[in-house]
């Protein structure tokens, strides 16, 4: 128990220099929204006060959430679900080889001969999916909108290197949880219509059943994506765990200073 309490004065200073660092690297602004991953939660933000906030879910250890800053323009209505290729691969090839392309048209899946602007929709029947799941091929693979589709109702995009993205999701279950890094590093939403409403300032509605309906805002909106193993909260310092191990060298440096 001793060296565990040793280990932590080593470690904890470490996670509140660190915390610093990524803070300092912000240049807040009047109205914008801030995601942690670390803690797993997103705060909406203006004129320097809080207005609300929400759970989200973020990227596991091995697809980690991205510290970045960008600015929201848009809300995507009945976004399509474009599936990564690397699970086109994994995990959409082996299915379909396993159950037929039954599969794919239960779940709403379509399939374009590319991801070119050029692309068309193509037959599944004409795609080789051994050599899909094989890597020899390669063919996109999206989710038509509706109940099942893994955005929900709405995404927000913005710019970025990492293509990560804010979204809805239909699976509202996994906020229950306290460990919430389970995704492939986009970021999902408690209450996506809650944020929808603060970003365009009113209620988001499309004109039409039409996938990816895009609903520009009135003020771009300023987003930054942080990790903050130390937090300040009802006047006491909160530690939380480095999962994504960042935070290492932070306590390196305070250890060569003791």
């Amino acid at each position: 128990d001793g060296q565990k309490v040793q280990a932590e004065k080593r470690v904890l200073p470490g996670y509140v220099l660190a915390s610093l660092v990524h803070i300092r690297a912000m240049p807040f602004q009047k109205r914008y929204v801030v995601v942690d991953a670390a803690s797993a939660k997103l705060w909406m933000v203006d004129n320097g006060r809080i207005v609300d906030s929400m759970k989200v879910i973020v990227g596991k250890p091995s697809t980690q959430t991205p510290m970045l800053a960008s600015t929201i323009y848009r809300a995507t209505l009945n976004p399509y679900w474009n599936v990564p290729q690397d699970m086109v691969q994994s995990l959409i090839a082996p299915r379909v080889l396993d159950q037929g392309i039954g599969y794919l048209k239960d779940r709403g899946y379509e399939v374009l001969s590319g991801y070119s602007r050029e692309a068309e929709i193509i037959s599944a029947k004409d795609v080789d999916w051994r050599a899909v799941a094989e890597g020899r091929e390669v063919v996109k693979v999206r989710q038509l909108p509706g109940p099942a589709n893994s955005m929900g109702d709405v995404k927000f995009g913005f710019p970025n290197s990492n293509d990560i993205f804010l979204h809805d999701t239909p699976k509202k279950d996994l906020f229950a949880s306290a460990d919430r890094d389970v995704s492939n590093g986009c970021i999902r939403l408690e209450d996506a219509d809650r944020l929808a409403r603060w970003l365009i300032g009113h209620e988001p509605a499309g004109t039409s059943d039409r996938p990816e309906q895009h609903v520009l805002l009135s003020t771009p909106v300023p987003i930054y994506i942080t990790y903050l193993t130390a937090q300040a909260g009802e006047g006491q310092l909160t530690f939380l765990d480095d999962v994504y191990g960042r935070d290492a060298q932070h306590t390196a440096t305070i250890a060569a200073l003791r």
